[in-house]
């Protein structure tokens, strides 16, 4: 008798599986899934990420959800974003999803390509991945421009590989340099009176293109006393410690940069000139034995190394002329 229940439990449960595998198997797969992208604008530089619509051209499914993964890693779009969306799709009563290759897919409107689909549920939800145009145009002008003494200070801007930097004296274009950091020292180049100021814009890392300028910071005004502080003619003196720079009218230049005769110098706090590699907000420099700023291809210690027209070390890069640097700067031959 116990063995008769037991040959009944197997038949059950043998049974109970085979309805469940056959109801399964009933199910449809589904052989294509046709979206149809759209949305009020197209994404731009510096405006916030906002929504997107996807709809299902496909009887056999629906759109759950749509929606911008960009947004949890950023509030706004900026030159050189790709925008990826997420859909959610379920099928309807009857079908099953079956399929993740590109070619069971096909979508339309926004410039959206098919990126990856990952399938859940035995087939009944699927994730699909897709891609939009990526971001063009300009990156916006940079904020919160002033002046800590003669140092040009402003935000980072996001996607910007450099900056340019126009120093202005009575509305008059003094110089323009470029950098890779947020400020930049102008005391080189204070060397008159008047009303200093100065405007900046980036340079976007994906295509290179310049942005648009800042607004003008507040003017940073220097009398004719302050300037012995700050630039204007003098002579090199050497002591005990080494060399230093004396303003005619008084005065030299301490923790900065200076241009004399053409050249580029670095002074430390104390007033002394520098040599050999000097390292200034997290960008490494190399000033010669007379104190010069190098750029371009410098041999240092058996091994090449790429200084750019601001003296920046270039490292973990590429080169202007297609030589890739390592993370100490050096030269991958």
């Amino acid at each position: 008798m116990q063995k008769q229940k037991i040959i009944c439990f197997i038949v059950a449960a043998a049974m109970t599986v085979g309805m469940g595998m056959t109801a399964y198997a009933a199910d449809t797969k589904i052989d294509r899934v046709k979206l149809t992208f759209s949305y009020g604008e197209a994404p731009k530089s510096g405006e916030d990420i906002g929504d997107i619509s996807v709809h299902a051209e496909g009887n056999e499914y629906y759109v759950e959800s749509a929606e911008y993964t960009n947004s949890e890693d950023q509030d706004t779009w900026t030159v050189g974003d790709v925008p990826e969306v997420k859909i959610e799709l379920y099928a309807k009563s009857g079908y099953r999803f079956s399929y993740t290759s590109k070619s069971h897919f096909s979508l339309s409107g926004c410039n959206a390509e098919f990126k990856k689909a990952k399938i859940y549920d035995n087939g009944d939800y699927i994730e699909v991945y897709a891609e939009l145009k990526r971001i063009g145009g300009k990156l916006e002008g940079a904020s919160n421009v002033t002046w800590e003494d003669t140092t040009a200070v402003w935000d980072e801007i996001e996607g910007a590989k450099s900056y340019d930097v126009k120093l202005l004296r009575d509305e008059k274009t003094v110089t323009t340099v470029s950098t890779t950091g947020t400020s930049y020292n102008f005391a080189g180049y204070i060397n008159k009176e008047g009303d200093y100021t100065f405007r900046v814009r980036a340079i976007a890392n994906y295509n290179n293109k310049t942005g648009e300028w800042s607004n003008d910071s507040d003017s940073l005004y220097i009398d004719e006393d302050e300037i012995g502080n700050y630039g204007g003619s003098g002579r090199w003196i050497q002591d005990g410690t080494g060399w230093w720079y004396s303003y005619d009218i008084g005065g030299y230049p301490s923790s900065c940069w200076k241009q004399i005769n053409g050249i580029w110098y670095h002074f430390n706090s104390s007033g002394y000139m520098q040599t050999g590699w000097l390292k200034l907000d997290g960008v490494w420099y190399y000033l010669n034995g007379s104190g010069a700023m190098l750029t371009g291809w410098q041999a240092i210690n058996g091994k090449w190394y790429y200084l750019g027209t601001d003296g920046a070390m270039y490292a973990d890069t590429w080169t202007p002329d297609g030589r890739y640097v390592d993370g100490s700067g050096a030269w991958v031959q």
